[in-house]
Parts: C-alpha cells; sequence; structure tokens
C-alpha cells in the first residue's frame, strides 16, 4: 500500500512542477555585456565609455530599393525618432549623413560618396541604411523597440518581411528569441531518443516510461528552482533543465542495474539453504518483491550519493566564476542534481515493486544460458575489451596526449556565426546590411586629449583622418567613422577672415559631432575625447587582441614623433573598447576561470575519490578515463581551430563530474556484485 501511496504523491506533484515550468520566465535576456569581471579593465573602460558617448546597443535596417535617393527612408527616420522617444537615440542615415556633406561642408557628389563609402554607403552602388541605437529603457525590451519598428516600415510603404536587420541589438533580441523557442523544439526530440535508448537497453515498455517520466519531473522541477529564485533567464542556464532530465534518466539506469544485482543474488528462504531467483517456480509474494527493492536501494544508495556530490562538487566549482549566470548555472545545478537524485532515490523502489520487475529479471535469467543479464552484444565487447585492455590503453593513454596538445591552441571569440547555424536569416540579413552599408562590428578607439588647444582642432581633425587611412592599409579593419568623415575640407593657406570662418565651421563641426556621439568635451576636466569608430565585418574571424595592438601601436606612430605629442601643452591617452572588445574580453576571462574551475573541482572529486575507494591502484584508475572526455574534446576543438564560446567552456568542470559518476559505479558494482556472488 505505501509504494501506491508514494506512487500517486508523484502523479499529484507532477502536474503541478509541470505548469510552473510552462510559466514564461521573468525575462529572457542575453546580456552579454554584464556577464563578465566588473571590477576588469576592460569593464571599467567600457562603462566609462558608455557613460561619455551614450553608445549602446544599434539596430542598422535596409530594404529592397533602399538608397539615397529613396523618400521613404527619410520619413522612416523621423518616424523612428518621434514614434520612439525614450526608446532610441543618435538615429541616422547614409541620406542624412550624404546631404550633411553636400550642404554644410559643400562636398562635391563624388567626395561626399567616397567619404561614406563602406561606412553609410554601399561601397559599389548609392545603397544605404538607416541605424539607430537604444537606450536603456530600449535595451531591457528589445522586442517591443523591433515590433515598433515593423510597424513604423509597414506605415512608410516598407513591406517588414522583406527589410533585413542586424546591429547588436537585433542579433541578441534574435539569441533571446531562438533561446526561448529551441527548447520547445528540441526537448521532445532529446525525450524521445532518451526514451527509445532507454527502452532498447531496459527491454520493458513501462519501465522505460517511468525512466522518462523521472527524467522530465527532475527537468521541470530544476527549472522551479530558478523561476522561484526570480532570476533572469538566459542561453546559459536554459540548458539546466535538459542536463537534469538526462542525469536522471542516466542515475535510473544504474539503479535498474542495482535492482537486477539484487534480484539475481537475493537469497529467498526454503527448506534448506536459500535459493536463487533462478531456482524458484511460484510467483514472488509482494513482500519477496518489497525485499528486492529494499535491497537494490541499500546497495544503489551510497553510489547514487557518492555520485551527486561528485557531480555536485564539478557544478559548485563554477562558483569561483566571476560572471554571475555562470554562478547561477553552478548553484542552480548542484541542488537540482541533488532534488533528481533525491526523486530517483524515492519513487523509483516503489515503482520497481508495484510493476514487479523481478519477474521480469527471472524470465531474463530463464531466458539466457548463463546467470549474466548481459545480452551477447555486449558479452563481445566486454572480451574484446578484455582481451585487448593493454592495446585500448596504451592508445588512449596516446590520444589522450596528442590531444592534450590541442589545449593551448583553444581560441574563443563571440562572433556571429558562432552564435546562429549557417543558413540563419541573421546571417543572410547581416551579409545584406553589410553590403548595404559596410562593416557592423568595431573597436572604438577614443583620443583623450589633455587642455586641448582649439588652434589645433584643425591639425586634430586631419591628423585623425590620416590614422584612419593607416588603419584601412595596415590592419583588418574595413572602414573607419570619426569626426573627420564629416568635417570640411580645409585650405592650406588661408587669410585671417578665412581663418575665423574656418574656425566657426568646426566649432559647428564639434557640436554636431557631439550630438552624432563622436566627440565628448568635458571642461571642467579639460578634456576632449575623440572617437573613432574601427569597423570590421560581422562575418569575419578578427583575432581581436592583436588587433587593438596594432590600432595603439599606429595611433602611437601618428600622433608622436620623437615620442613627444605632435599637439604641444596636450597630452594624449589612447584607449581601446566598445561592446565586441568587451564580449572578446567576457570569453578570454571564461576560459582562464575554466582552467580554474576544472581544476578546482578536479582536486575536490579526487580526494573525494580516493576516500571512497580506499585503494590507490583503484583511484589511478579512476581518476584517468575522468580526464579523458574533456581533455580529449578541449583538445580536438582547439586541433580544429573551433571558436569556444561561452556555454561551450564551462562544460569541462560539468563534465568532470559526470563522467565520475558512471566511473563510481561501475567499480562500486563491481565490487558489490564480486562480494555478493
Amino acid at each position: 500500500m505505501k509504494e501506491r501511496i508514494l506512487l500517486g504523491i508523484f502523479l499529484l506533484t507532477f502536474p503541478l512542477v509541470a505548469y510552473v515550468s510552462t510559466l514564461p520566465p521573468q525575462r529572457f535576456r542575453n546580456e552579454i555585456t554584464e556577464w563578465g569581471n566588473r571590477d576588469s579593465t576592460t569593464y571599467k573602460a567600457f562603462a566609462e565609455y558608455r557613460e561619455a558617448f551614450g553608445a549602446n546597443e544599434f539596430i542598422v535596417v535596409t530594404w529592397p530599393g533602399c538608397d539615397l535617393d529613396d523618400p521613404r527612408l527619410e520619413d522612416v527616420t523621423k518616424r523612428i525618432q518621434t514614434d520612439l522617444p525614450g526608446l532610441v537615440k543618435q538615429v541616422s542615415s547614409g541620406q542624412q549623413a550624404y546631404r550633411a556633406l553636400r550642404q554644410r561642408a559643400n562636398l562635391s557628389e563624388k567626395t561626399a560618396l567616397n567619404r561614406l563609402r563602406n561606412s553609410f554607403v554601399s561601397d559599389s552602388s548609392h545603397d544605404t541604411a538607416l541605424g539607430f541605437n537604444l537606450t536603456d529603457a530600449g535595451r531591457s525590451d528589445r522586442g517591443a523597440v523591433i515590433s515598433q519598428l515593423h510597424q513604423i516600415l509597414q506605415v512608410s510603404g516598407v513591406d517588414p518581411a522583406t527589410a533585413s536587420y542586424s546591429g547588436l541589438a537585433h542579433n541578441l533580441y534574435t539569441l533571446d528569441k531562438e533561446g526561448l523557442e529551441s527548447p520547445f523544439r528540441m526537448v521532445p526530440q532529446i525525450m524521445l531518443l532518451a526514451f527509445a535508448l532507454t527502452a532498447l537497453f531496459v527491454r520493458h515498455l513501462r519501465l522505460a516510461l517511468f525512466v522518462n517520466a523521472l527524467g522530465t519531473f527532475t527537468g521541470c522541477l530544476s527549472f522551479n528552482v530558478v523561476y522561484l529564485a526570480d532570476v533572469d533567464m538566459n542561453a546559459i542556464i536554459w540548458p539546466l533543465p535538459t542536463l537534469t532530465l538526462l542525469l536522471t534518466v542516466s542515475s535510473a539506469l544504474h539503479f535498474i542495474s542495482y535492482y537486477r544485482l539484487s534480484a539475481e543474488t537475493f537469497e529467498f528462504p526454503g527448506s534448506g539453504p536459500g535459493r536463487r531467483l533462478q531456482e524458484l517456480s511460484n510467483p514472488l509474494s509482494h513482500a519477496e518483491h518489497r525485499a528486492i527493492a529494499q535491497r537494490a536501494l541499500r546497495l544503489a544508495i551510497k553510489p547514487v550519493l557518492y555520485c551527486t556530490l561528485t557531480t555536485a562538487i564539478g557544478l559548485i566549482s563554477l562558483l569561483l566564476s566571476t560572471s554571475e549566470p555562470v554562478r547561477q548555472f553552478g548553484l542552480f545545478g548542484a541542488i537540482s542534481v541533488i532534488a533528481a537524485s533525491a526523486s530517483m532515490l524515492l519513487w523509483f523502489p516503489p515503482f520497481m515493486t508495484v510493476i514487479r520487475y523481478a519477474e521480469t529479471c527471472r524470465q531474463k535469467l530463464h531466458g539466457e544460458p548463463s546467470s549474466s543479464l548481459t545480452r551477447d552484444g555486449w558479452s563481445r565487447l566486454s572480451q574484446f575489451t578484455t582481451r585487448f585492455r593493454g592495446a585500448i590503453i596504451v592508445g588512449s593513454i596516446v590520444f589522450l596526449a596528442l590531444s592534450s596538445w590541442g589545449i593551448p591552441k583553444i581560441t574563443t571569440g563571440s562572433n556571429l556565426e558562432n552564435f546562429f547555424p549557417l543558413g540563419h536569416r541573421v546571417l543572410e540579413d547581416a551579409t545584406k546590411v553589410e553590403i548595404a552599408t559596410g562593416p557592423l562590428n568595431s573597436v572604438e578607439l577614443l583620443l583623450e586629449f589633455t587642455d586641448p588647444d582649439p588652434a589645433n582642432d584643425q591639425l586634430r581633425i586631419q591628423a585623425i583622418k590620416k590614422l584612419s587611412s593607416r588603419f584601412l592599409a595596415q590592419t583588418p579593419v574595413e572602414s573607419c567613422i570619426s569626426a573627420a568623415v564629416f568635417a570640411p575640407i580645409f585650405k592650406k593657406r588661408v587669410s585671417a577672415i578665412q581663418k575665423t570662418v574656418e574656425s566657426t565651421r568646426i566649432s559647428e563641426l564639434k557640436d554636431e559631432m557631439i550630438n552624432a556621439g563622436w566627440l565628448r568635451i568635458d571642461s571642467s576636466a579639460k578634456h576632449e575625447t575623440w572617437r573613432v569608430s574601427c569597423r570590421y565585418s560581422t562575418l569575419r574571424d578578427v583575432d581581436l587582441p592583436e588587433l587593438i595592438e596594432q590600432l595603439k601601436s599606429i595611433a602611437d606612430r601618428t600622433f608622436y614623433r620623437d615620442d613627444k605629442l605632435i599637439f604641444d601643452g596636450e597630452t594624449l591617452e589612447i584607449t581601446a573598447t566598445g561592446e565586441f572588445v568587451l564580449f572578446d574580453e567576457v570569453d578570454r576571462q571564461f576560459f582562464r576561470e575554466l582552467l580554474t574551475t576544472y581544476a578546482t573541482a578536479f582536486v575536490f572529486i579526487a580526494l573525494f575519490m580516493l576516500v571512497v575507494l580506499r585503494k590507490a591502484s583503484a583511484w589511478i584508475v579512476a581518476l584517468l578515463p575522468n580526464l579523458f572526455p574533456a581533455i580529449a574534446v578541449l583538445g580536438i576543438a582547439g586541433h580544429l581551430g573551433y571558436h569556444l564560446d561561452v556555454a561551450s567552456l564551462m562544460t569541462a568542470s560539468v563534465a568532470l563530474g559526470i563522467a565520475v559518476d558512471d566511473t563510481l559505479h561501475f567499480l562500486l558494482w563491481h565490487r558489490d556484485k564480486a562480494a555478493l556472488l
């Protein structure tokens, strides 16, 4: 009766847990700029840059026929400015930039187009685009901004479905959307695969169904933990329910092995010595089924608890990370794993008793010529590995050594192609937008002049123009945007009256550049910061640290002569920052922390296994296989030149904890079976 009561509790609890897991998360946001170490120099520089220029995530949009003469472009630009107050800022287009150069800077059509090529206007035509930055309010609800953008396009005569969208804000919005939808596409497939494999191995339909029902329950339970903690869901935490589901299925399969061992070795009382299961002819009583299940629980409880602890250690090691999402994944993962193990130990033995699984075990024993419950295929595999164990061990060690050489070659990067599969519309749109207006990714080079002399402004603009030309010629940078793009042409020799006129034009230019976000003047501190946006393709693989070194080196050679700044009485500080510089630093930070978390998890798990196994030889045998998965996968990724992103970098510590599970189960099951037989 008590078994049915426990299973009744499970059936009553399941709908509630499943219902909570269907509730939408408080927010699903991938704020990669907030994932890094806020005490780092890179993060502080980015925070200062954002405060100084108000630069935030941007969206760029173009459509078929969007060129310098398209009247819809001006209409869309005005509507964005008026219909999205407080959500967007610094709205601009190639059309506006072209008109400004023609009218204010008084440039010829050819000169204006040449300045705007590959930054505001297509490199080979008059195609262009419009773009805008999001305010903090806009960043918090990107979906609303993009939805209203679609409405504005529709009203202005542009079909939103044919338009192409790109830029950091749109890409993060799409990543949020895909992250929220993909589990609902993937989880049913994972559940179906898990059920198929479980049914294949256990050869018992009801048991396979319950195993996966229990896995689904614990997966939903892990989502409940995150939901009730009221934290933002993101791409790092989102896979946790699936991981918990698979861990539960794995633990349940191990428990089935312990149950079979319990049934196979259980001694039933009789007139003489105790008899084994295969020697009985009468059906087992409910009490005997319960006794077998309880004995299986006693056999399994230590290994399950040990494995739960090692997996939790692997997850808890992630708390050493400075990234809050990674820390949350480690904490919630450890809680979920403990809850999953407790659920399995609570409900699995009663279920095995109710379905009378020992009778199935007896049928298998009677149906096979030996007392082994393994199938012939597994027996042949066992014979093969036993016969060639020396070659397998040597080959594995050699393979592990070769793989480990690839770890120093591991590269990181948040390139757009790393987040979306080939052929995804985001990649296609990025290509179309970059063809229409130029590359979108950037390194923001900030030139901060202290005690700037207004008399040097003309020379300063000319130096920035020369600097941009050198960037284009000597680095992967494909376009540069700065105040120099919008400056008028200065004459070399001018009269006093012309100097006054040009001084006025420069003053007006500086005011415009402040509003446009290309210049910041701090009068109280006597600082002027001129921004040079060094742009490269979203789809191009660029080594950012190397590019930053190149940019700074070229800037030093441009602004200094014999270690002296070309502007007398001024000082210059050069800083490279921007969203993509911060993303790159986050990736590299995660890789550095990966080594720390993995080493920490390995040390604690190794010590724990030494206590559990109590033999140095068994301890060594257990450790080596557990190093294999993470080192082999990361090493091969390094050899093949794969870029590892944020999510993939934290898998090593998790994999270590999971790999130890199977090793412990195998060694302890082998030891217990040897003792029982």
